[in-house]
């Protein structure tokens, strides 16, 4: 069985994958920059991801949608908690 969500630094650590609170079918990830240092990476969904929303911990959009294509780039600063929700095709 493929992972829901992969990432290709191991700086980064995902840690949380579950369903967003309103039922919407929405997947929500959280993850940080573990190491006190800069990491870009591409997290991979083990499914088909229509758009990727940035949000806060309550799941409220902090930014602009975004279309997304095979990989969600992401750059993140030392120790930042990123969490993203992301709408299944």
């Amino acid at each position: 069985m493929e992972p829901l969500v992969t990432v290709d630094d191991d700086a980064v650590v995902v840690t949380a994958v579950k369903l967003a609170d309103d039922e919407s079918g929405d997947v929500i990830v959280r993850f940080h920059e573990s190491r006190g240092g800069r990491a870009k990476a591409t997290l991979r969904a083990g499914f088909p991801v229509a758009e990727v929303v940035p949000v806060d911990l309550l799941e409220r959009p902090t930014g602009e949608p975004q279309r997304q294509g095979d990989g969600i780039p992401v750059t993140l600063r030392p120790f930042e908690l990123v969490t993203l929700r992301l709408k299944r095709a």
